[in-house]
């Protein structure tokens, strides 16, 4: 799957985008490994309640479609897919 990260979330990972193999796997689940990845700061802006829930202020776009309209949290994520992550400060 291929990751694009937008506004801040590029400063707290230093990166633009980035490949990863982890697939199939939940929106929840790849925030969850992203976060732990990437350390606190950045686990603390897109996830909440200890992790169990993605932060209200991060928008996910999965293939061009915001998680929300899809299966939210529970989305399925594939290989072929690709996942953008906006602070909502910063899309809408």
């Amino acid at each position: 799957m291929k990751i694009k990260y937008f506004a801040y979330y590029r400063q707290d990972t230093g990166r633009k985008s980035e490949e990863l193999d982890l697939a199939p796997l939940t929106v929840l689940e790849l925030l969850r490994y992203l976060g732990q990845r990437y350390g606190k700061r950045f686990s603390d802006r897109i996830l909440y309640r200890g992790g169990e829930d993605i932060n209200h202020q991060v928008i996910v776009l999965l293939n061009g479609r915001n998680i929300d309209f899809l299966q939210g949290n529970e989305t399925i994520v594939q290989r072929e897919d690709e996942v953008l992550l906006f602070p909502r400060i910063a899309g809408g």
